[in-house]
Parts: C-alpha cells; structure tokens; sequence
C-alpha cells in the first residue's frame, strides 16, 4: 500500500550543467527559471561568484559564462539574494579582501543582474551619496548569514553577523527605485539563516467579504432595478433576480493601502522549540510597522526545529521548510500556516524524501508547486554537518493537492461584476437566446457573448461563412420579391489599417445572415451560471456556488476551453470541499484531468 502522499511528490535527476556541491549558496525563483549565485566549492574550500539558472520544466542545468567586459560580483557565500521586476538584486555575505587573496571579509554592497540582458550592471557610486552629511549613516554594516526580503520597491535587509560572528541586532531598508539606503531600525531579536527565514509574497491575496463587511451593498440599486429607466417596466418577475452576491478571495497587485506584508518566522532551542512570527508591514513612504503574531499560532502539531529553514508565501500560506534533527529521526520537513486561520499543518511528501540528502526548498508559484534540490544517494546528517548543498536530484510537491495555492485574479473589479450581473438579469442590449434543453430561453448579448466566450465567436464566424457560400450557390431571379441579402463589405481601409487584410469581425453581415439563439444542451440552472460567469467573470451568485452548478462549470470550462472560469471553479471546489461534496468533485476532477483537486 502507497501513501496518497505519494501522488503528490516527485523526483528527477538533474541534466545538463549541473553545479557542484557547494556551502552558501543562494537560490532565487523567477518564472519559470531558479538562479543560483556563489557559495563555496566544497571540493576546492573556495567561495566562487559563478551564476547558474535551472530550468524548472526540462530540469536542465546551465552555467552562465559571464562576457570579458561584465562587472561580476567578488565571490562570497552566506549572502542574500532576492528577484526584483527583471532583476536579480544580491547583498552582503562573506568574500575575500581582493580577488587574489585568500584573506576573508564580510561585504556590503548591493549587486544587480539584469535577467533579460543577462549582464551584471556595473557598479555605481556608493548607494549613500545622496544623503546630505549631515544624516546619520544608513548604509548596513557588512554582514553575512543574514535575512533579506523585497516588497513595497524596497529591499529589507534583516540581522546577520559581522566578522567575529556578533550578531548585527537591525533592519535596513533599501530603496530599489532611488538605489539609496532610506531607513535603520534597532531590532531586539537574533536573526540569522541558520535558524530564521523572512520572506513575502509577490501578489496580496484580498478578502473582499470582509473587506466590505458593514459596507452599504446597496450602491448599485436594488436587484433587477439597477439599468431600468423611467417608462421602462420592470423585468419579469419569473426571472432569475439574485438578491446577494458573494465573491470569493483573489490576488491582487500590492497596494501601499494592502500591502504585501513581510514574514519572520524564527525557531530557537532545537531541543524545546521556541516559536516566533513576526510581520513586518511596509509603511509610505519608507517606513515600517513590526507586529507579534508569534501567540496567534496553534494546531494539532507543530513545527520541530528546522535548522538552515527556508520559506516562501503562496496564497494565503506561509511554506516553511527545514533539516530536522533528532537523535532517532532525520528528515527534511516542510509546514505551511494558514495565514487567515494561523493554523499549522505538515506537508506529507510521501516517501520520496525519507531517503537521500535533501537541503534546499524553493517555491515555483506560477506552478503552486515546492521544489527541494539533494541528493537521492547522499546522507543528510553527514551533509548538514558539512553544510553542503546538492543539485544531482530535485523534487517537485504539488502544493495545491493540500489546498495551497495562488488564487485567480480579478478580470473586472467587484462593482464591475455585480453590474454585469445586473446587465443579464434585466436584459439589457438582449438581442440573442440561448435555449436550453428544456426549451427555456435566456436572452442575453449577442455581442457579449462573442467578446467573452471564444467558442461562440468562433462558431459565429463559421456561420457566417456558411451562408456567404449558401448565398453564391443560391439562383438570381428577377421576378423575386425579395432581394437576396448582400455580401458584406470590408469597411474602407483607414490610415492606420490601410495594409491589414479585413477580417470577418470588420464586417457588419446583413441582420437576415445573424443567427438569434443557440441551442444548448444544458439545463436552465447550468446555462444561467454560465451566461452569469460571461457577464461577471466571476462567481458571485449563490447559484454559482451549488457543488452541481460548480461541477457542471468545471466539465464546460474544459471542454470550452474557458481557463480563466477553470481557476475560478477549481477555487470555489477548493473553498466549498467538505465530506459531502467530496465524491461529486472527485469524479468530475477525474473527468477533467485537475490531479491536484483530485488528489486533495
């Protein structure tokens, strides 16, 4: 018997230019590539400045060759290393003197990599030139094993230590836009990577239920009234009117009124763990809130002591992921917190990580998946003993299988949906029908439908094609009392437009060619939340919400080819999952090949 854990994790050996086994090493995940810069040759015992970038979905290894005019950063180890827009942004850590020496020092200098040029951007002058004599120094001490993270356009460089190993007790803030230090904070707490992680996400994820709780909902107009005019008569009061609407979690840009907040999680006393949790909130225009939320933590179990922990957010979870020790036990655990519910869970990955060297844990958001680099033939208490870092084998644990993922983003905002929502509901611009198999209609807009749905503009477009060649087949008589319709011209071409070719959409066809309904077979309840969705781009209704509805959604998303209303569905299954409807939402996950639905 496997554990369905099993399902959820998966191992591969590396290919191409693999690195060697190195000590301080930093790994930094952008799109779809994992940069990794620097670190110590094991080998050799020496720090190296050599950059490498791993492709997350071939598994394949390059070396990046620097060109003989590239400003390449000294080589160091225990530095920092965060992702920027198009930028791989590198501080601090321990190097040498000069590059011909063997005498170490610890550094402070801020380093930039551009990814899409692919050269490391000369040094300039020192980030504090700008700041008038008179002000304090806000440029760090050199340091190494410290934290860093980036929100806000701000880089924030979090404890460390000095040379002789005393802790450096502050927060800096460095401002990527003005390349200028711009605040020091005392902080009164150690923190360093060997039992400390800061990280934070790259998209807020917004609750807008709660956001808008005691807010006047009522804005647009009562419901079924919000697009009537004097004169005009209410809708039909058969119809489908929906008196509330709910709107699910969905990420979000960052906004300096809902920023992305930045995670310090500690763990000290391996032997009796002590936990911490602090969030650092960036403030405008520079500064910076610190808020304990260390006593908030609870669940069933909780985390052991992870040594070297590495960390990253996804969603609404905190991934936290460390060498654990003990006297009978050694792994590499991986725990997640429920941002919202400050709930602890462990992330079972089966039985792929109980054996072999496993070190180094990064997130592949765009994939909601966490990768761990190692070594399936290596020993973890003798690789953690001399630090060492691995690249031969690298596993893959589909996170959204626990219900951790990134939430889809808004296509229009919320008052947005709610009055497309009316739109429907009171026909506005109705001039199509969709007739259901039951033989109700909907009526709706034609042209809303082809702007948002493609399968329907398509078929529209082979409609019309059709009847242009029916009209060329059909018999000129002169004695018919009805013309034929015309062909549609191409409207003149414009100066702008004068060399593209005309399209079916530039042609305005003869009303008599339009089709006016489409037959769906659907029941009534399955095509209205569907026309809801085409309106909204949301899921708002109750009735969108049922798990039949949401079933039936999920099989047409799939089989329209609809992967914006795919994510919203799989969302709301996710939210919705309970004992009941666990059975329907398997068998149609099954249907639609989502494993990770499936699987959860």
């Amino acid at each position: 018997m496997h554990s369905i854990s099993d399902l959820t994790t998966f191992a591969r050996k590396t290919k191409g230019h693999v690195p060697p086994q190195l000590v301080g090493a930093s790994t930094t995940v952008v799109g779809n590539r994992l940069y990794l810069f620097g670190g110590r040759l094991v080998s050799l015992r020496r720090m190296v400045s050599d950059l490498y970038v791993f492709d997350l979905e071939t598994f394949v290894w390059e070396k990046l060759e620097p060109s003989p005019d590239d400003d390449v950063p000294g080589a160091r180890y225990f530095h920092s290393a965060d992702s920027y827009n198009d930028l791989l942004v590198i501080f601090g850590g321990m190097g040498y003197v000069a590059p011909d020496s063997e005498e170490l020092c610890v550094l402070n200098d801020v380093r930039v990599f551009d990814l899409r040029t692919r050269k490391w951007r000369p040094t300039g002058p020192e980030p504090n030139a700008t700041i008038p004599p008179d002000t304090p120094a806000l440029v760090p001490r050199a340091r190494y094993a410290h934290l860093s993270s980036v929100t806000a356009d701000r880089l924030f460089i979090i404890g460390g230590q000095d040379m002789t190993n005393v802790w450096l007790d502050d927060i800096h803030v460095y401002d990527l836009k003005r390349l200028a230090w711009v605040q020091r904070q005392e902080y009164p707490r150690h923190c360093g990577t060997y039992r400390s992680v800061a990280v934070s996400g790259k998209l807020r994820v917004r609750l807008p239920m709660e956001e808008r709780r005691g807010e006047d909902m009522g804005l647009l107009g009562p419901p079924g009234s919000r697009f009537r005019v004097d004169g005009v008569p209410p809708p039909d009061p058969s119809r489908v009117i929906s008196d509330e609407v709910t709107h699910l979690s969905y990420s979000a840009t960052p906004t300096p009124e809902f920023p992305c907040d930045i995670m310090l999680y500690s763990n000290y006393n391996f032997t009796d763990v002590r936990r911490e949790l602090e969030v650092i909130s960036p403030q405008e225009p520079s500064g910076f809130s610190i808020t304990d939320r260390s006593d908030a933590m609870t669940g069933l179990s909780l985390p052991p002591g992870l040594r070297f922990p590495t960390g990253a957010i996804l969603g609404s979870h905190l991934i936290i992921a460390g060498t654990y020790l003990a006297h009978s036990y050694q792994s590499f655990s991986i725990w997640a917190l429920d941002l919202h519910s400050m709930t602890w869970t462990r992330i079972d990955a089966g039985t792929t990580l109980t054996t072999g060297s496993w070190s180094r844990g990064v997130l592949w958001a765009q994939q909601n998946k966490f990768l761990i680099f190692g070594n399936r033939a290596g020993n973890l208490v003798e690789d953690y003993n001399r630090r060492l870092l691995s690249w031969d084998h690298v596993a893959y644990i589909d996170l959204e299988a626990f219900g951790i993922y990134q939430p889809p983003r808004l296509m229009l905002d919320l008052r947005t949906q709610e009055l497309g929502l009316a739109a429907l509901e009171e026909r506005v611009l109705a001039d199509f029908e969709i007739v259901c198999d039951d033989g109700r209609r909907i009526a709706c807009s034609r042209r809303t439908l082809e702007e948002r749905w493609p399968w329907f503009a398509e078929q529209r477009r082979r409609y019309l094609k059709a009847a242009r060649r029916a009209l060329d087949t059909l018999p000129q008589s002169a004695q018919g009392d009805v013309p034929l319709p015309d062909r549609p011209a191409p409207p003149p071409p414009t100066s702008s437009s004068s060399n593209a070719q005309p399209s079916d959409d530039d042609e305005k066809p003869d009303p008599r060619l339009m089709p006016r309904a489409l037959h769906l077979s659907e029941p009534f309840s399955t095509t209205l939340a569907l026309l809801q969705y085409i309106y909204s781009l949301g899921l708002i209704t109750p009735l969108q919400h049922s798990p039949a509805i949401l079933s039936a959604l999920l099989l047409l998303s799939t089989t329209y080819k609809m992967p914006h209303l795919e994510g919203l569905v799989k969302h709301a299954m996710h939210k919705n999952l309970s004992p009941s409807s666990s059975v329907g939402v398997y068998e149609v996950a099954t249907l639609c090949d989502c494993q990770s639905l499936q699987i959860r």
